[in-house]
């Protein structure tokens, strides 16, 4: 099996996407397309898990990328989308409010500046600093004509919207289902050695990449954690959502978007009012820990082959030990006489330090200096002033989690790059939610035409 072969399945896609183009293009549609391609862009790798070489296939593709399919497919479907949105932005912004100017020159502000930074910091020859840059931009734009083009649709098809969602939880099951089956069959590509000799094995699924799957799970988690307090009458769906979230994101052993989730869960709880808002805190953590003592207790020690359940073990580990290496590998920096595992050291090092380096701060740092670095960092500032604006004057469920979302976002840009696809389609997206809701909540005597 040639890597570049299995890639027809991306093509495929991208074929019934342009199909449910020909029907619908209204806004709405357009970014829910964009979505679920950014979700099974690398889908085609899963196809990789057929054969008896799996890992050398999944490894050569992680490290080459997508091939000239996958390529093709995502420009091909993202230029046709970026068009069609375009259009609607372009109506909406003939009919622009002075909130959505201010929205928009912010936006255009951030990607010159952005570009003044790159230009300031140029490498010859570094085409991964051009690819980071145009990524970034791309997300910026994206963001811009996301805004414009849902901003005039005052009202939205919740039959359609559900529809929708009831497609995104059968997806999100059988991403569930691969990654148990890598897990557990040790077919995953991604895998740590630990200090004690046994080796880790993280699941990616259909995102191609454990952080990947963590972060995508995430947002699944973060929307369905909304929906219960929205949407009381498809509460039950929402609850198995978080459900099967939590589920991908024990499988993918990503510690930082676990705790990062809670952690912001944790905020959301405290902002807001009703009888199901711890519901939404203890699902991830109880999640996880059934299927950690399932695994442990009640199956691993009455098989006589219990390899895979003792990698599915050793993930429940792997988060119950990352707080105390944490706060371990913090007092070692200050001095103290602690130890910290070598792959604890690295893993935390290697997201700062290095060309290799994962945080997507650092990284934009790297290709844009400070210019581009604080013109973001004070448009994220803008940003959150914004949302708590609009959450001291509605204090409902979209103020608290619109908030709780952008802060996940910004969080994970700490350990993770967000100028990689699909990252960057996600930011956008739900930022777009964010900037939408935000500006509607406007007071009256800024609703005034430009």
């Amino acid at each position: 099996m040639k890597v570049s072969s299995i890639e027809i399945a991306n093509v495929v896609i991208v074929v019934f996407l342009f199909f449910i183009l020909t029907r619908k293009r209204d806004a709405v549609t357009l970014l829910l397309i964009v979505y679920v391609y950014s979700t099974l862009h690398f889908s085609f790798a899963v196809f990789a898990l057929a054969s008896t070489e799996s890992s050398r296939y999944l490894v050569t593709l992680h490290n080459e990328g997508g091939g000239m399919l996958a390529k093709l497919s995502v420009l091909s479907l993202l230029g046709v989308v970026f068009f069609l949105l375009s259009r609607h932005a372009y109506n909406a912004f003939l009919l622009r409010r002075r909130g959505e100017q201010k929205v928009a020159f912010q936006i255009i502000l951030v990607m010159v500046a952005v570009f003044c930074g790159y230009i300031l910091n140029y490498r010859h020859g570094d085409w991964l600093q051009l690819k980071n840059v145009i990524s970034f931009e791309a997300m910026l734009a994206f963001l811009l004509i996301g805004f414009f083009g849902v901003i005039r649709e005052h009202t939205t098809n919740a039959v359609k919207i559900y529809s929708w969602g009831l497609g995104g939880l059968l997806i999100l099951g059988i991403a569930d289902f691969i990654a148990i089956y890598e897990v557990f069959y040790l077919q995953s590509w991604a895998g740590t050695l630990e200090s004690s000799g046994a080796m880790v094995y993280r699941a990616s699924s259909i995102l191609f990449n454990p952080n990947l799957l963590s972060f995508w799970a995430s947002l699944v988690y973060i929307g369905c954690a909304y929906g219960v307090h929205a949407c009381k009458e498809h509460r039950k769906v929402m609850l198995w959502g978080m459900v099967l979230a939590s589920i991908a994101i024990y499988m993918s052993g990503s510690r930082s978007a676990g705790y990062l989730l809670l952690g912001v869960l944790f905020i959301s709880m405290l902002l807001i009012k009703g009888q199901f808002r711890w519901l939404v805190l203890v699902i991830l953590p109880l999640t996880m820990l059934a299927i950690y003592g399932v695994a442990r207790w009640f199956v691993a020690p009455f098989v006589s082959s219990n390899e895979g359940w003792y990698q599915v073990v050793l993930l429940g580990e792997r988060f119950v030990a990352a707080p105390l290496h944490l706060i371990n590998y913090v007092l070692m920096l200050v001095g103290a006489p602690v130890s910290v595992p070598a792959e604890v050291v690295l893993s935390i090092e290697g997201r700062f330090v290095s060309d290799g380096r994962d945080s997507g701060w650092m990284v934009l740092y790297q290709d844009v200096g400070w210019f581009g670095l604080v013109a973001v960092v004070f448009s994220c500032c803008m940003l959150v002033v914004q949302g708590v604006k609009a959450y001291i004057t509605y204090p409902n469920p979209s103020a608290v989690y619109a908030l709780a979302i952008l802060f996940y976002c910004l969080l994970t840009g700490i350990v993770m790059r967000f100028q990689i696809f699909p990252v960057w389609s996600f930011v956008s997206l739900v930022l777009v939610v964010c900037l939408v809701f935000w500006c509607k909540l406007m007071p009256p005597n800024l609703h005034t035409r430009s």
